[in-house]
C-alpha cells in the first residue's frame, strides 16, 4: 500500500465529546496531498490528526500506554508538525521508562516549537533522572540484593 492509499482504523473507542471522523488513515509512507487533508482553522492541524491525538490521550489516561503511542504515531504521520502530538508521546514513553525515546521526542518538540516550556523542563527532568542512576553508587547493590532474594 502506497501512495494515496488509506487505511481503515479498526477498533475505535467511542468518546462522546468527538464529532464525526472518517476513520481513514494514509498508509505507511505518510504522503497525503495537501488538498486531501480536512483543515481546522487557524490550527493548520488536519481534523484527523487531532481525532488520533484525542484518541492518544484517552488511552492514556486510561493506562493503555501502548495504545495511546499507536494513536499519537498516527497523529504525528498525518501531521508531522503537531507539536501536541509529539510532545505527548515523550509523556508516554517518560512513563513507561523508554527515557532515550523520550528525549527524542522532547527534542522534536523544540526543533518544532523552542519556546515549549514543558519540552525543556521534561526533557532536563529525564536527563536529571539518567544521570541519577548512572552514578547512583547503590543501583548495583540494589539490584544484586533483590536478584538474591
Amino acid at each position: 500500500m502506497h501512495g494515496n492509499t488509506r487505511v481503515q482504523i479498526l477498533n475505535d473507542p467511542p468518546h462522546p465529546e468527538q464529532g464525526s471522523s472518517t476513520g481513514m488513515l494514509p498508509c505507511g509512507d505518510c504522503s497525503w496531498e495537501e488538498s486531501e487533508m480536512a483543515q481546522s482553522g487557524s490550527t493548520g492541524i488536519p481534523l484527523e490528526a487531532q481525532y488520533l491525538y484525542r484518541q492518544g490521550l484517552y488511552f492514556k489516561e486510561n493506562g493503555k500506554k501502548e495504545d495511546a503511542l499507536k494513536y499519537l504515531k498516527m497523529a504525528v504521520c498525518v501531521a508531522p508538525h503537531f507539536c501536541d502530538a509529539h510532545n505527548a508521546m515523550g509523556n508516554c514513553l517518560d512513563e513507561m521508562g523508554r527515557y532515550d525515546e523520550a528525549i527524542k521526542k522532547y527534542e522534536k518538540v523544540l526543533e518544532l516549537n523552542p519556546e515549549h516550556t514543558e519540552a525543556q523542563f521534561k526533557r532536563a527532568m529525564i536527563e536529571k533522572k539518567i544521570r541519577y542512576y548512572e552514578e547512583a553508587p547503590f543501583s548495583t547493590g540494589l539490584s544484586t540484593l533483590l536478584c538474591s532474594m
